[in-house]
């Protein structure tokens, strides 16, 4: 009867040990499906032009709503998404120029992404810093 118990139980362990290491399974890539989904969604809004200024604004709104319905829903994917969106509007303002044509709306939202340090960042130049090494000679 003892014997009986232990291999329900160790059964049971493996059961239990398979769910777990599905569950992660699940997590790591439903995480990186939403690291691609910012990068798609802010490549997107990089390059639309909008036939009015409503529909910009009804764009903006539908995505805030997304963003505030998937921080409610689950908040690790949610940050997962906004650290895609951060790094994507980044790199993209880092190499943006005046013909890139964004509209007000669009650097508004920027500012949502990005941090005050970050917007500083982008302002700074980009400097290269060479390092000489020029050796002494031994005895003079």
């Amino acid at each position: 009867m003892k014997s009986m118990h232990l291999h329900i139980m160790i059964i049971a362990s493996f059961c239990c040990a398979g769910a777990l290491a599905q569950d992660n399974v699940h997590a790591k890539f439903g995480l990186r499906f939403y690291e691609k989904l910012a990068q798609r969604d802010a490549s997107y809004e990089h390059t639309f032009q909008m036939a009015n200024h409503q529909d910009e604004q009804d764009y903006w709104n539908d995505q805030q709503n997304f963003e505030r319905h998937l921080g409610t829903a689950d908040f690790t994917s949610y940050l997962i998404y906004m650290k895609g969106k951060k790094e994507a509007y980044f790199s993209h303002l880092r190499s943006c120029d005046t013909t890139c044509g964004h509209s007000d709306l669009y650097f508004k939202k920027a500012g949502e992404y990005l941090s005050s340090a970050d917007f500083d960042k982008l302002l700074e130049p980009e400097t290269e810093e060479v390092v000489q090494n020029i050796p002494r000679k031994k005895g003079n």
